[in-house]
């Protein structure tokens, strides 16, 4: 094949460019005056010139192919790197809806036993602190014997969902009892609170995992979000239903996310 000096010109000058470009930082090819090496011209220009322009385009394919996939290769763990922080935040969000609802079921555990001691003959008497944590319950406050403390405990295990109980009772002598009309207004409100949470937790209608229910007297007020409207006219309906319970104030607020 006859060599063609136009073409040849040419791709060198095009090859000579582009490789400068890339090697012009290193000081290879350029001057001390910031002139192409005219030595390093003639190699490329001479009487092999054509086939060394051939070899310098063949280096800069190698060279923008190595580049390029360089290049892929940290957008790949870019990528990877995003996907798992994904992940990770994902994880983070279902673990916090997890922990909404142990709150919720919490709540409710922690009404039963208060219940379940506001009927009790030997430990209605005393205001104990009730806290529920996925089936552990702890127990703090003052009784006036090891008797009633032992009472309390018992209550406390014999109530429906409780896996362990943990006493942080102390025992003072000058411990009295509350007044009954105390005791009784406080055993009503424990009554509707359990109920209250139990129907709306069992109702397939509702998702009352993100609710949170105060009791004053007769009158029950919902706190927390629902994932529409319809739901929290349900939850209205469903409590007013509750035996005991005379007006409900719906604070619920819709929020699709829970």
């Amino acid at each position: 094949m006859a060599r063609t000096p136009a073409l040849e010109f040419v791709l060198t000058r095009v090859a000579w460019k582009v490789l400068c470009m890339i090697l012009e930082s290193q000081g290879r090819v350029m001057g001390g005056d910031g002139k192409i090496k005219e030595e390093t011209m003639e190699r490329l220009t001479g009487e092999n010139g054509f086939v060394r322009a051939g070899l310098v385009l063949l280096v800069l394919i190698v060279v923008i192919g190595t580049l390029y996939v360089a290049n892929q290769t940290k957008q790949g763990g870019v990528e990877k790197d995003v996907a798992e922080a994904g992940k990770a935040v994902a994880g983070d969000l279902e673990q916090a809806a997890e922990t909404v609802r142990d709150t919720s079921q919490d709540a409710f555990l922690t009404a039963k036993v208060k219940t379940a001691l506001a009927l009790s003959k030997s430990a209605s008497a005393f205001d104990l602190d009730v806290d529920s944590d996925e089936g552990t319950v702890t127990l703090t406050g003052a009784v006036p014997s090891n008797d009633v403390k032992t009472a309390v405990l018992d209550v406390a295990r014999d109530t429906a969902g409780v896996l362990e109980v943990v006493d942080r009772m102390q025992v003072d002598a000058h411990v009295g009892p509350a007044p009954d009309e105390e005791l009784a207004a406080r055993l009503t409100e424990l009554e509707i609170e359990s109920a209250v949470y139990e129907r709306l937790l069992h109702a397939d209608e509702v998702d009352a995992r993100w609710m949170r229910v105060l009791v004053d007297g007769r009158v029950v007020r919902l706190t927390g979000s629902v994932p529409d409207s319809n739901q929290r006219e349900r939850a209205t309906a469903l409590v007013a239903s509750v035996a005991g319970v005379e007006r409900v104030v719906n604070d619920l607020e819709v929020s699709p996310g829970g």
